[in-house]
């Protein structure tokens, strides 16, 4: 062995040292980050329902990602030789005074809100009655030159009651308002900024523009700290994707797995966007990338309005669909019955 390390030795070097100088930029950071299109992942894997019977003839439903992570030098050299492949500044990537691990953190929480949230829509829209529960109504927004903004209502201030009658969830404070008239005081119980301390205010309730007989406090609630009494059993396994833009596509794939006929009417759909408790489908980042992840896996690209210029524009082999509700993309999938 000694001989033969003897004679081939110079052979061995170059290989040696760049296997070393690769080892070493691994771990040298760059200061930009690595951006490029991720991987489509058929939801099926990730979504169970225990009722859920098999269908016959199924088209897939695909979550796709976007590969964005801080980037050391062998990584730098990959960005400038890849096709698609870019690196930008982290600033870019990571909101201010942010760690990458602090954002991948966040990024994980919101991911399991974007599940819950799903779960509430898509059970909603099966027709099954999802029981919600909280400490509140917190409020999100005051409208300029409303009753609550002349009563001193700020954003962050979390309602509890309402002339003594306790409100839990944002709904229960827009039932107790619904039943009071325009011109009626009405007494507000908060913890002002959700602070622990209470406190009494008053409001004079002014009237609906579209409807002058309906009360408006002027406020845009959403309930504290909310649970949900699902009477369905779903488990959602997110397979390391994090982010909030999986909730569209989260959503299709539970009603899917609820459904007793397949929604997709037999088509592969891609699908990105968040989604609220009212099912309104909001924007993401990085669309041209996830169009690119998703060609080749789907037929058609669903996509939130304000992303879907850059989506077209980005698309070569996909039909991209603007999305703004779940009940907009429940239609659309129906009528794709005619297209197969």
């Amino acid at each position: 062995m000694k001989g033969w390390l003897d004679r081939n030795w110079k052979y061995l070097m170059a290989p040696a040292v760049a296997l070393c100088v690769a080892s070493i930029c691994w771990f040298v950071d760059t200061g930009l980050f690595l951006v490029m299109p991720g991987d489509s992942v058929d939801t099926t894997s990730m979504v169970k329902v225990p009722s859920s019977a098999s269908k016959k003839g199924t088209g897939r439903l695909f979550v796709v990602t976007v590969y964005s992570s801080p980037a050391n030098v062998d990584e730098w050299l990959f960005g400038h030789v890849w096709p698609h492949a870019r690196l930008v500044p982290a600033n870019t990537q990571l909101p201010p005074n942010t760690t990458f691990e602090r954002f991948q953190h966040l990024e994980e929480a919101m991911m399991q809100d974007s599940q819950t949230t799903a779960k509430v829509v898509a059970m909603r829209q099966a027709g099954y009655q999802v029981t919600e529960h909280g400490q509140g109504a917190v409020i999100d927004a005051v409208q300029k030159g409303s009753a609550a903004e002349r009563a001193g209502l700020q954003k962050g201030d979390l309602i509890t009651a309402v002339d003594g009658q306790k409100v839990d969830i944002a709904q229960g404070l827009v039932d107790v308002l619904a039943s009071r008239r325009p011109g009626t005081t009405v007494t507000l119980t908060i913890k002002p900024n959700n602070s622990d301390s209470d406190k009494q205010l008053t409001a004079v309730l002014g009237a609906r523009p579209d409807d002058p007989a309906r009360s408006l406090l002027g406020v845009t609630p959403l309930t504290d700290r909310p649970t949900y009494e699902f009477p369905v059993q779903v488990n959602i396994d997110s397979r390391g994707i994090i982010g909030p833009s999986a909730g569209l596509v989260l959503t299709l794939s539970i009603l899917q797995a609820l459904s007793p006929a397949d929604i997709t009417r037999g088509h592969d759909i891609a699908a990105t966007g968040t989604i609220d408790l009212s099912g309104t489908v909001g924007p993401i980042g990085d669309v041209e990338d996830k169009v690119l992840a998703a060609q080749g896996h789907a037929e058609y690209f669903l996509v939130p309005k304000d992303d879907y210029a850059a989506a077209k524009g980005a698309a070569s082999s996909i039909n991209v669909v603007e999305i703004d509700t779940i009940q907009q993309a429940s239609q659309f999938l129906e009528q794709l019955a005619s297209r197969k």
